[in-house]
């Protein structure tokens, strides 16, 4: 399993915004200059986090962008779910009818519930304050 190249840009997009957005609007231009993104890519990455709450977006000349919630509610869980939708690492654990053989009902099926559990515990504990802050 890999994580895609658009997940990794929504880290760097909400950490820049977390170390420089306290006080103000940052531009889509500055955003994707310094974090070294497409910016055509970034504005669409911006659009899904403003559509998962994450991000405001100001319009005009002076426009640009900003955190919606404080940096220590938004967590690495949030900002995957923003491009990918629910963390599932296996179809069976949203749907166990979609396993054809056993319905779900395996060894392999509860282990990776469990691993899936504890992966999403772990993308809730890192918010990006603290990734900002240097504690990881």
């Amino acid at each position: 399993m890999r994580l895609k190249n658009e997940i990794e840009y929504v880290f760097r997009i909400l950490l820049y915004l977390t170390i420089n957005g306290d006080n103000r609007i940052i531009s889509s231009n500055e955003i994707s200059e310094k974090e070294e993104i497409p910016h055509l890519f970034s504005l669409r990455i911006l659009k899904k986090l403003e559509k998962a709450d994450l991000v405001l977006i100001f319009k005009g000349a002076k426009g640009g962008y900003k955190l919606k919630k404080e940096s220590h509610e938004i967590t690495l869980k949030d900002a995957i779910e923003s491009i990918e939708g629910n963390i599932c690492i296996k179809d069976c654990l949203e749907s166990p009818e979609s396993c054809t053989l056993r319905k779900g009902n395996c060894g392999v099926h509860r282990v990776f519930k469990d691993i899936e559990s504890q992966f999403i515990s772990r993308l809730q504990d890192v918010n990006f304050r603290d990734l900002a802050d240097g504690k990881y």
